[in-house]
């Protein structure tokens, strides 16, 4: 069941920054996490081009910063466990029509004697160019393929052990009205506990105390392990009217991936 905690506060206007995302593979699910008794898991794959895909499918270590940026990891911790120590998955490489789907299976062991806690890798599906010499070879040669990558696109992948948990808080509420169109409010999300959190963060109008009309809302927010807070900005899709002052700011966490925390914050935007 999910906790609401309501605090008070009044913010001035500050900068923030914003993150794209790019398209070309449609992934569903998006991340995978699979609690203690869970062992596999699937993902379904479709190519929405229109031509022919090929993707090669590898994991990599990444790391979350601060800021929410996902950077490689420089270098592996040898006495560290990662989720791809424990993964096995089918197949590796693919090839997809335009308009068709193809699913991957996930299986994971825990090993015995695994430590409580969160482990993650990046499960990252690499497109692998096909020449016209590939698209005119018979069927019985090998197809010619172009050395440079295309789409690149990596999901997480999380394997917990044992009861984890993690408290979230919103800190650092600010409107900055320069930003963007209309305006965005930024905040840093904060995480203490053994697990990360992922939801969403929205924005209403404070009506008498409670949630009134949405005014803004940005779709999956994580904060992993490797951070304790992280910086995210929600842009406004309306301008702010001259009425509006009072806003709440709500991160929700998603209880599809064992989330509990529902936390709220009150903003009074300063004039």
């Amino acid at each position: 069941m999910k906790s609401l905690f309501l605090k008070f506060g009044v913010f001035s206007f500050l900068a923030a920054f914003t993150i794209n995302v790019s398209a070309g593979l449609l992934i569903n699910p998006k991340r995978v996490v699979l609690e203690e008794r869970e062992r596999a898991a699937a993902l379904d794959l479709l190519n929405d081009g229109t031509q022919r895909a090929r993707y090669q499918i590898f994991f990599e270590q990444k790391l979350m910063r601060e800021d929410g940026s996902i950077v490689d990891l420089e270098a592996l911790d040898p006495d560290a466990q990662y989720a791809k120590d424990m993964i096995r998955y089918s197949p590796r490489r693919v090839d997809i029509e335009p308009g068709q789907r193809q699913t991957i299976r996930i299986a994971a062991r825990r090993p015995k004697g695994l430590p409580d806690g969160e482990y993650l890798s990046h499960l990252v599906f690499q497109e692998i160019p096909i020449t016209a010499e590939a698209e005119e070879a018979n069927e019985d040669e090998e197809p010619t393929v172009s050395v440079k990558p295309r789409l690149k696109i990596a999901i997480p992948i999380i394997i917990r052990k044992g009861e984890l948990s993690s408290v979230a808080g919103l800190e650092s509420i600010i409107f900055d009205a320069t930003e963007g169109k209309n305006g965005a409010f930024e905040m840093q999300i904060t995480r203490e506990g053994s697990s990360s959190l992922y939801g969403s963060v929205e924005i209403f109008e404070n009506d008498n105390g409670k949630a009134g009309d949405r005014v803004a809302m940005s779709k999956g927010v994580g904060v992993y392990t490797s951070i304790n807070k992280r910086l995210i900005k929600v842009r406004l899709p309306q301008p702010v009217e001259p009425d509006q002052t009072s806003f709440i700011v709500r991160f929700d966490e998603d209880e599809k991936y064992g989330g509990t925390n529902l936390i709220e914050e009150r903003f009074e935007l300063s004039q």
